[in-house]
């Protein structure tokens, strides 16, 4: 039986091509991200849990072949000018007369996708550096002493026994390799004269040069410390640097926050924090959320609470204002209150009697997002902007406000579907030249 086999290797073709498709679906995720950010399988995923994402643009190839109409001939044939139409291809599942389709729809791929790899996809795309320090407010943290380096001289505390005796084996062993290269004796012989001559190659050298050495421990490894071998560490204080930024987020969860709204308020805080703990190792995140009272909550309640009942928005930033009075001073921290709300507040000059002495402590940035989905209304945006007040911007084609109060930066945005999340961080956390809420803390 003749065996054949192919002049090829399909394995290497095979690997690129699998190279090339993940690069393409990599590139499909980075157009289609302002899509993919609000999708709430993303946002209800579980903890360390792979994220499934629709994938639009990549076709899975495969052969047509041409319907059959009875005519003769195929593309190129007949009679026909440069440039003439000669006919469109429906869209799939359309009928031109209007009749329901029968043609199947556009299809696309559903991929797996770790949610810390989107996450590094989405910081770039918003052009925030990883780890780049800024004049920012640290603290020096006191981690315990190192060792910095070894040296011939130092206080006797720190003296380093084990390098110190180390270094009296290697000069005891040299003396001994000498003391047998001068003489002609045996290593043994040597090390027994210098054990008579207590450590002295000196002495130890006239006892062999004399004769035989009598006397002494043969074999012994005894080993003489002097001032050369000792050793002693030099120690630095070991401090690693924390910038010392807290985010303050307070989301409206009355009964006037539908479904939707809270949705999109919760949408924008998941992308802030999962990016902030992404490029910071320490940075406080407190949640507030709050009806007609304010409440001091864990992450998992803020991002699963369900409320009903009146908006009083000043409590949520009287509660603010507690904590930065007792726990975060400005003059030690950097203060970045975020509040989303639907604008609908029972008493909105008191609200803005609330904001102001908030304010006044001088926040590093304010940022409040309006959600005007479900045809709500802006009273709380339109006071802000004529109090503080707010100067309409525009970063790529969004359209935000901002403004300063004293010391403290101001920015709002309204957000009113799913597609205004996307800019709408990209001007609370993108780092322009007019740069965002967080400029002076993420670079």
């Amino acid at each position: 039986m003749a065996v054949l086999k192919p002049d090829y290797d399909s394995s290497p073709r095979g690997l690129s091509d699998a190279a090339r498709h993940r690069e393409k679906i990599k590139e499909a995720i980075r157009r289609n991200l302002p899509d993919i950010i609000s999708d709430e399988a993303i946002i209800t995923r579980r903890e360390n849990q792979i994220v499934k994402v629709p994938i639009r643009g990549i076709k899975s190839y495969r052969f047509i072949h041409r319907q059959s109409d009875g005519a003769s001939g195929g593309f190129g044939s007949g009679e026909s000018e440069e440039g003439k139409v000669i006919g469109r291809r429906p869209k799939p599942g359309h009928d031109p007369a209007g009749k329901p389709g029968e043609e199947p729809g556009e299809d696309y791929l559903e991929t797996e996708i770790d949610l810390a790899e989107l996450i590094e996809m989405m910081l770039a795309d918003l052009g925030l550096p990883n780890l780049q320090k800024k004049e920012v407010r640290e603290t020096k943290i006191l981690k315990g002493w190192r060792i910095d380096s070894l040296e011939k001289h130092g206080v006797r505390p720190r003296l380093d026994k084990k390098r110190t005796i180390k270094e009296a084996i290697k000069r005891t062993e040299a003396m001994v390799q000498a003391l047998s290269e001068m003489t002609g004796k045996s290593e043994e012989e040597c090390r027994a004269a210098l054990d008579l001559a207590g450590g002295d190659p000196v002495r130890a050298r006239a006892m062999l040069d004399a004769g035989p050495v009598a006397g002494g421990q043969a074999g012994s490894n005894a080993i003489y410390i002097d001032g050369p071998d000792l050793r002693y560490r030099t120690i630095t204080e070991d401090t690693e640097f924390h910038s010392n930024a807290v985010i303050l987020a307070m989301m409206d969860v009355s009964g006037s926050m539908g479904t939707m709204k809270k949705y999109l308020a919760r949408s924008f805080y998941f992308w802030m924090t999962s990016f902030l703990k992404t490029i910071y190792q320490r940075v406080e995140i407190r949640f507030i959320a709050h009806t007609t009272e304010a409440k001091l909550v864990d992450e998992h309640e803020f991002f699963h609470k369900g409320e009903s009942g009146g908006t009083s928005c000043w409590s949520a930033y009287d509660l603010a204002r507690e904590l930065i009075d007792v726990e975060y001073p400005t003059n030690r921290w950097n203060v970045y209150p975020f509040h989303f709300s639907d604008g609908e507040d029972w008493d909105v000059q008191r609200t803005v009697k609330s904001l102001e002495k908030m304010l006044e402590r001088g926040v590093a940035n304010f940022g409040y997002g309006e959600i005007q989905a479900e045809h709500s209304g802006s009273a709380l945006m339109d006071a802000f902007k004529q109090k503080i007040p707010l100067q309409s911007r525009m970063m790529e084609g969004f359209s935000y406000y901002e403004g300063q109060w004293g010391a403290s930066p101001v920015l709002g945005v309204v957000i009113k579907d799913k597609p205004d999340l996307y800019p709408a961080l990209r001007v609370f956390l993108n780092t322009g030249k007019r740069g965002g809420g967080l400029q002076k803390f993420i670079g």
